[in-house]
């Protein structure tokens, strides 16, 4: 396939590229540096894609795939917009379409999980969650994605940590756990970002999940 190169996209360990065909559609070049990860990227991609959550793979090699570019909204810029305004049911109806993706990807993976969150690696495009990065997967517990999310949430929001707590709410309902189920994995997630200073009293206010003890962020 014949490429013009337009952009790079990442800066991680793995290259990838904004470029355009021949025929003026946009695709993503990403190159690999081991085939392990090449390979377990290609198998959930390709499983993934046939349920329309995932980008089609459109070219493989022995060290790179070629695969369609979707236009949308990063998932963190959306999450950073809604938790600037309180945005309750922004924030709930982005819970919601993660929540449905990764139900999905669950399902489909066979016991691997995605591990590595990072709002960056989600599109949302017409109500819809698309997952676009599967460098850090391997086989585990949900749960584990579960925190990475809440860490992640709590780590990045727009102000407050509070404002996130309807969309970590609404997560954790859609998964039926309780914060208490998942603190210490959070626990482990906010020291491994290295984001939060007082980690210990974030993890106070968090479980106050549990016991909806935040109402001025439910109430409108």
């Amino acid at each position: 396939m014949n490429l013009q190169f337009i952009k790079q996209l990442s800066r991680s360990s793995n290259k990838v590229c904004l470029a355009k065909c021949e025929n003026g559609m946009l695709v993503v070049l990403k190159k690999y540096k081991d085939s392990a990860t090449l390979k377990i990227e290609t198998t959930i991609l390709n499983q993934l894609s046939v349920t329309g959550y995932a980008p089609k793979i459109l070219e493989l090699g022995d060290d790179y795939i070629i695969y369609e570019y979707i236009e949308g909204d990063l998932l963190k810029d959306k999450f950073l917009f809604y938790t600037m305004s309180d945005n309750i049911d922004g924030l709930i109806r982005l819970a919601n379409e993660l929540s449905i993706f990764l139900q999905i990807f669950y399902s489909l993976a066979d016991g691997y999980i995605v591990k590595d969150i990072n709002f960056d690696n989600f599109i949302i495009k017409d109500g819809r969650c698309y997952g676009i990065d599967y460098d850090s997967a391997e086989e585990g517990m949900q749960y584990v994605d579960i925190a990475g999310i809440v860490a992640y949430a709590v780590s990045n929001c727009a102000g407050n940590i509070y404002s996130s707590f309807p969309f970590i709410m609404q997560i954790l309902k859609n998964f039926r756990y309780k914060m208490i189920d998942i603190i210490n994995d959070v626990r482990s997630s906010l020291k491994e970002s290295k984001k939060i200073i007082n980690i210990d009293s974030v993890l106070s206010d968090l479980l106050l999940i549990d016991e909806n003890k935040f109402d001025k962020f439910l109430q409108k």
